[in-house]
């Protein structure tokens, strides 16, 4: 492959990691117009890959793109909102209603990881230990299927993550529900489980519901 096209590839993935942690840590607000031009400014480099990965984003949710108009980040309505924490309530309460106890057995040191980091993370370390907490539920079903349909809505949603802890209170309930539903998990506490993911996607729900539509 031509030096010119790597090095261009290259500048696309940079940008994209780029854009995609800024929409994700809220530095775009839901309806911004992402300029091409000044975010190659800001990156100097060209906007060819500015553009490719705008595309990507878009691909994968998080900027509405229209032809001769530009990309703006993704405005979610009421129902989009509620149908995406539907949908992934549906996807984490069946993983913990279906554990493979080899599974569990072989993430339990994780899990024990996972409590330790939580107890001591700050908003920073947060992020990805949400990530890691709640894959580690889906993970211990040993569904590869259920897992990449999972990091597939994820991928879509997850500025709402960001939303949802906004407020410390948030923060640290969100901190609390982790560590209960960890316990839980390692306990093999089914009900329990499902209780505490339930209660903690609702309480996310609502903080985004109210960052998009004000309800």
């Amino acid at each position: 492959m031509p030096k010119d096209v790597v090095k261009s590839q290259s500048m696309a993935r940079q940008a994209y990691n780029i854009l995609k942690n800024e929409v994700m840590e809220g530095t775009y607000l839901p309806g911004d117009k992402i300029s091409e031009q000044d975010v190659a400014d800001r990156l100097r480099i060209s906007r060819s890959p500015v553009r490719e990965a705008i595309r990507q984003l878009s691909n994968e949710g998080l900027v509405d793109y229209f032809p001769n108009r530009g990309a703006y980040i993704k405005i979610y309505t009421s129902k989009d909102v509620h149908d995406c924490f539907a949908v992934r309530l549906l996807l984490e309460t069946y993983a913990i209603e279906h554990i493979d106890p080899a599974m569990r057995e072989t993430l339990l040191l994780e899990s024990e990881a996972l409590i330790r980091k939580i107890q001591t993370a700050d908003r920073q370390e947060n992020d990805e230990l949400d990530v890691q907490v709640h894959e580690l539920a889906i993970r211990m079903s040993g569904n590869q299927m259920l897992l990449y349909l999972y990091r597939l809505l994820y991928s879509r949603i997850g500025t709402f993550r960001t939303i949802s802890v906004q407020e410390d209170d948030m923060f640290r309930l969100a901190q609390r529900s982790h560590l209960a539903l960890l316990r839980a998990l390692q306990k093999n506490d089914t009900n329990r489980a499902v209780h505490v993911v339930t209660k903690h996607l609702e309480e996310s729900e609502e903080k985004v519901q109210l960052y998009y539509n004000g309800k």
